[in-house]
């Protein structure tokens, strides 16, 4: 059973070169017939050499002559198939998927207090753009929304694969730009439509990643509000939370970390740099793989195996020739 598997392994990209072996045989006799019966030549031989190369008949040499550079000429046609050995397969990459980034643009933002070193803070807007950026860049294969929450919610890069554009348009983000509210319950209720949307025409349904420092203070929609939307349209939150000691939420209103835990999707506190860049490792680690069956193959050519074949037959077969016992004189 293994020699039949390691056949399976081997492919020949131009099998109908294999034709021209079809008169192999034919050509082996006659190759045979004209060896066995040409005449040798005449060379004066020392007295001394023995007669030991002629204890091999004529036929016998003939043929494996014959067979040699038959065989030489058969290893060069299996090279012009172009054979190869298919080796393991080979992994597939990740599958693509669309990823909706709801971030917070809220003067909260603007606040110094994110660690980012011993003795060393920096605002919690600069520290989430660190953040989405090392995301981005950990997902090459993903194509990115992003919206924007401030004093009201607007889409800033609709959903793309170019990751140049969103890689500019974050490095752009400025708390405070827009107002003093913050609007989460209406970025969230925009983000949850945009995904119903995709789903309800067939598409795969975004990840919906909220990073925001928790406060919701305006719009026309509260986060309860979008968590009952979220929940009715199955679409799970994913919360990054930048406030580094957690937030507390309004009164009445679902904290982040339940936003997320009642949808069915992950909270996570990003308390430090090194805790916001792990927040890659922990999304992917809570969404179910969905790794394509693999169905490419390595390819190990064989073409200049079968004509270093093809040179070894050949050059046997012709010493063999220039050996041949001569007719003595």
């Amino acid at each position: 059973m293994n020699g039949f598997a390691g056949l399976s392994a081997l492919g020949l990209i131009s099998p109908w070169w294999l034709l021209a072996l079809l008169p192999l045989p034919w050509v082996f006799a006659r190759l045979r017939h004209y060896l066995t019966h040409r005449p040798a030549a005449i060379m004066l031989r020392h007295p001394l050499i023995g007669d030991h190369e002629q204890a091999q008949s004529p036929a016998r040499r003939a043929g494996l002559i014959a067979g040699l550079w038959l065989a030489s000429y058969a290893a060069l046609v299996i090279a012009l198939t172009n054979p190869v050995w298919q080796g393991e397969f080979l992994p597939t990459p990740p599958p693509a998927r669309s990823i909706l980034l709801l971030v917070d643009a809220s003067p909260s933002m603007q606040a110094e207090d994110f660690p980012a070193g011993k003795d060393h803070f920096i605002s919690r807007i600069d520290a989430m753009k660190q953040g989405l950026l090392h995301f981005i860049a950990a997902r090459p294969q993903d194509r990115f929304s992003v919206i924007v929450v401030t004093k009201s919610a607007g889409t800033l890069v609709p959903m793309t694969t170019d990751h140049a554009v969103l890689d500019y348009w974050i490095r752009q983000l400025r708390a405070g730009i827009n107002g003093s509210d913050t609007a989460l319950g209406d970025g969230l209720a925009m983000a949850i439509r945009s995904i119903a949307e995709q789903s309800q025409a067939g598409r795969p349904a975004p990840l919906l990643v909220v990073w925001t420092d928790g406060f919701s203070t305006g719009g026309l929609m509260t986060p309860a509000e979008a968590l009952a939307l979220a929940r009715a349209y199955g679409i799970k939150l994913f919360t990054v939370n930048l406030a580094p000691n957690g937030s507390p939420p309004e009164q009445g209103q679902p904290s982040l970390a339940e936003l997320a835990a009642l949808t069915g999707g992950k909270p996570i506190l990003a308390g430090d740099i090194k805790a916001m860049n792990a927040v890659t490792d922990q999304i992917a680690a809570s969404v179910a793989s969905t790794s394509a069956t693999p169905t490419e193959r390595r390819h190990i050519p064989l073409y200049a195996g079968f004509v270093l074949l093809a040179t070894v037959f050949f050059l046997w077969a012709q010493i063999l020739l220039w050996r041949e016992p001569e007719a003595t004189g």
